[in-house]
């Protein structure tokens, strides 16, 4: 075929982004059921702090009692990394000019960038809870950018991994310990009851330990066995396992999630609140894929890259079962 003019190429680009959109909507996703989706952001990252305000109401004791006046109190940092991915591929010149259906060529290389961003979303979201045990942390939590560094590097906020045991208790700026993840525990009626009252009847807590609702509406499970465990407690009328035909009181009490990008070994499930404004997924850049000439050799490169990062500012909404901790 004739070489391509900048014209030319400039149709390849649009009809491979294209294309890359086309591969992306075809893979379903988990993530953004389990995070926040945040787009529209800018930078390198992202600080936050939080602000705990000035606590609870005095009751006057007297008719002409004055009011208090406090300033608020600054509680923890939380810092978001936008990450970026990228991709590419070399041609040589004859390589293109020689090839007869270049366009299918570049589009179905295209479709499946598509289907890799979408499988790096996954991959990197579900690392917060494959990791989220580690004692020595992981760079999914560090947040340092330019211009800010975590003092926590690779831990949470508070220097803690994200599912921390009884035997490692966080504490809070009201003063008070906790934990959200108890070791040893394989998903049956019994274990999930355990971790369900941690989460919303122990850590209903806020950081100046005030009682606050902490809410599930989901268990986070691995696809095949433990899917069929979880649809076993959560989704029958009848209690699970049981000759007596009792009620089952955790019956539709949450709904079920099978995530494939939640590791075998860790052997955990999770039970928590999707979707929380403290779990973020940031989406710093969508992808751009390039297509251009490459004046050196003459030959031509295709390129794709694309940012985003977490943010989670409070280890409440999640608490996990089970799982490992190293």
């Amino acid at each position: 075929m004739p070489g391509l003019t900048n014209d030319q190429l400039a149709l390849y680009l649009k009809d491979m982004y294209k294309a890359e959109r086309e591969g992306y909507k075809e893979m379903p996703t988990k993530y953004n059921e389990i995070f926040k989706v945040v787009k529209g952001v800018t930078g390198a990252g992202d600080k936050m702090t939080q602000i705990l305000g000035a606590g609870r109401l005095a009751r006057h004791l007297t008719e002409d009692q004055p009011i208090n006046f406090k300033s608020p109190v600054q509680g923890w940092d939380f810092l978001v990394k936008y990450q970026t991915f990228s991709d590419g591929l070399a041609f040589s010149k004859p390589a293109i000019e020689d090839t007869v259906k270049l366009g299918n060529l570049m589009n179905d290389l295209a479709k499946t960038w598509g289907r890799m961003v979408r499988l790096e979303k996954e991959t990197w979201a579900a690392r917060v809870f494959n990791e989220g045990g580690n004692l020595l942390g992981d760079v999914v939590f560090n947040g340092t950018h330019p211009g800010n560094t975590a003092t926590y590097g690779d831990m949470l906020y508070d220097n803690k991994p994200l599912f921390n045991l009884t035997g490692n208790t966080r504490t809070s700026k009201g003063g008070a310990t906790y934990f959200n993840s108890t070791a040893s525990l394989t998903l049956t009626p019994a274990n999930f009851e355990t971790v369900y009252n941690l989460h919303t009847a122990t850590n209903n807590r806020d950081e100046r330990d005030h009682i606050v609702m902490n809410p599930a509406d989901t268990l986070l499970v691995r696809p095949g066995a433990e899917r069929f465990k979880a649809d076993r407690i959560v989704g029958t009328e009848k209690y699970p396992n049981s000759q007596l035909n009792d009620i089952n009181p955790y019956y539709k009490l949450v709904s079920v999630i099978d995530w494939d990008y939640l590791e075998a070994a860790e052997a955990a499930f999770f039970i928590g609140k999707r979707q929380s404004d403290d779990f973020q997924f940031h989406e710093r850049q969508e992808s751009e894929v390039r297509f251009f000439r490459d004046e050196n050799d003459l030959g031509y490169k295709s390129s794709i890259n694309v940012r985003f990062g977490i943010l989670i500012k409070n280890f409440r909404p999640w608490s996990r079962g089970g799982g490992t901790s190293a």
